[in-house]
């Protein structure tokens, strides 16, 4: 016979019984905070990776961001009692945990009280009275501001932030507006200065600052020598690399050691012109600066007023720059007369080097690029240096005057739907110009697919119009108009052929 046991448990008694469900309940709370939390904080981390293309992205880690604060600190300090605003940054980056150490650094940089300051009014406020704390004891009387003392001070301040605004060094700061007042301020009163404090502190400054209408802002628009190694770049080096080393025997180079000389050519010789822009903008070295929105400084391309110079650098001992001399350019004068007719283009002396004059566009578009080389060309010739030489032109492929003027988008593939021009042109391989008619005798649009054929390029039969779009972008047709491809009109007799870079 099988025996069992059963055993019984003792029966929990009342109390234990008790603290059971207490511990039941705190854990269920605790759970469902915990969870209340996780997905709170899983909402918020959803709700901040939104996309929000409204918001500027603001780097809070950033030096800079100190001054800004400083400025709204120096603000509030002249509309409450700096107690109250040192105190509420004090307790707050202490509630987040910072350390004594650094709320003193930062309490001392925007110019609030020192740590030790704020927390003894802390004391006062969560261990005291609040009205103790909050007692301004200082009887509540307006006084005459430093501005309302000397309201002609004020316009001579305006008037030197202006200028120093103006000025295309970026040194001016809120120190020299604050030394600048000091100095004035005992010319007026024709006192001696004994000494080192400024009459108005350099916070109080930078708030004068944006008053007067500057506004501290980043200088992003330094000169810059680092290019795009975009994939049309790289085939066009690679380009005019080959070109070179096949040719280069043809060129005048120099030797490579510490006192370089001319290599002459062997045989007929080839001339190099290289052709760049640069925009001039001087000393422009710090990372913001304080502007005046009606008084812009020259600045780079497209930030503010600025200079646009455009040259021809020439390998050839009559250079660095191509240019005639006054007996050569009467020569030219004689034929051209025109080269002597005024436009938005200023022209240096007998060259064919050219600068925007400012005021005007501001940057040289594909029609300035094409009037200048057409200027280069007709001048060329009389070069007496350059007689029974050949010429290699290597241009600068910027986009701001290489955009093209079609777009394969703006087109429907089949007849009858959307067409955005009459016809095509542009200048082929053989440098011709070509013209399709985008539309037929019944003036129905043709569609990409028979501008293709017309175009002669071959389109498989299981194309679909992204990929016949993505074909015909390639064609010469639809890319980038630029000063690459010089109408043959302007190159007259002269032997020179025209690489992009």
């Amino acid at each position: 016979p099988v025996i069992s046991k059963v055993f019984l448990m003792p029966k929990v008694n009342r109390r234990r019984n008790h603290n059971r469900d207490l511990l039941k309940r705190r854990w269920s709370k605790r759970s469902k905070s915990q969870e209340s939390a996780k997905s709170s904080s899983d909402e918020e981390e959803n709700f901040d990776n939104k996309p929000n293309d409204n918001v500027d992205f603001i780097n809070f880690l950033n030096k800079s961001i100190v001054n800004d604060i400083g400025d709204l600190f120096e603000f509030c300090k002249e509309k409450i009692n700096t107690r109250f605003i040192s105190v509420l940054l004090y307790m707050s980056l202490r509630h987040f945990g910072h350390s004594w150490r650094d709320i003193d650094a930062f309490l001392r940089t925007i110019g609030g009280m020192t740590a030790t300051s704020a927390h003894k009014w802390s004391t006062v406020l969560v261990n005291k009275d609040f009205d103790e704390f909050t007692a301004e004891e200082r009887g509540g009387k307006r006084f005459d501001t430093f501005w309302d003392c000397y309201p002609d001070l004020e316009l001579e301040a305006r008037q030197f932030v202006t200028e120093e605004c103006s000025k295309t060094e970026a040194s001016f700061t809120a120190e020299s507006l604050a030394r600048f007042i000091d100095a004035r301020f005992y010319q007026l009163n024709n006192m001696k200065k004994v000494d080192l404090e400024l009459v108005r502190s350099v916070g109080s400054c930078k708030l004068d600052l944006r008053r007067f209408g500057a506004k501290y802002t980043a200088n992003v628009g330094r000169p810059y020598y680092l290019g795009h190694e975009r994939s049309d770049v790289i085939k066009h080096r690679e380009q005019f690399v080959k070109y070179f080393l096949q040719n280069e025997d043809c060129f005048y180079t120099i030797t490579d050691d510490s006192s370089p000389q001319w290599k002459f050519p062997k045989g007929r010789a080839i001339v190099l012109l290289c052709h760049d822009e640069s925009t001039y903008k001087a000393g422009e070295v710090s990372a913001k600066r304080w502007m005046m929105s009606d008084n812009a400084a020259f600045y780079n391309k497209g930030k503010g007023r600025s200079i646009m110079c455009s040259d021809f650098l020439i390998m050839h001992p009559s250079g660095p720059f191509f240019s005639l001399t006054d007996k050569e350019y009467a020569q030219a004068l004689k034929k051209y007369p025109q080269l002597n007719d005024d436009s938005d283009i200023l022209y240096e002396k007998n060259s064919a080097s050219a600068t925007i004059i400012v005021g005007g566009e501001s940057y040289f578009d594909n029609q300035n690029i094409l009037t200048q080389f057409e200027r280069l060309f007709q001048l060329l010739p009389f070069k007496k240096e350059y007689q029974n030489h050949n010429f290699v032109c290597l241009v600068d492929n910027a986009r701001t005057h290489t955009a093209a003027e079609l777009s394969v988008n703006d087109f429907g593939m089949k007849p009858g739907t959307r067409c955005p021009v009459d016809k095509i042109e542009f200048i082929d391989e053989q440098n011709k110009k070509q013209i399709i008619n985008c539309y037929d005798n019944s003036g129905q649009s043709k569609g990409l697919l028979t501008l293709a054929y017309e175009l002669n390029v071959d389109v498989p039969n299981d194309y679909s119009l992204q990929q016949l779009k993505s074909l015909l972008s390639e064609h010469v047709a639809f890319k980038k108009r630029g000063i690459g491809v010089i109408p043959s009109s302007l190159l007259g007799n002269t032997p020179i052929k025209v690489l992009t870079n």
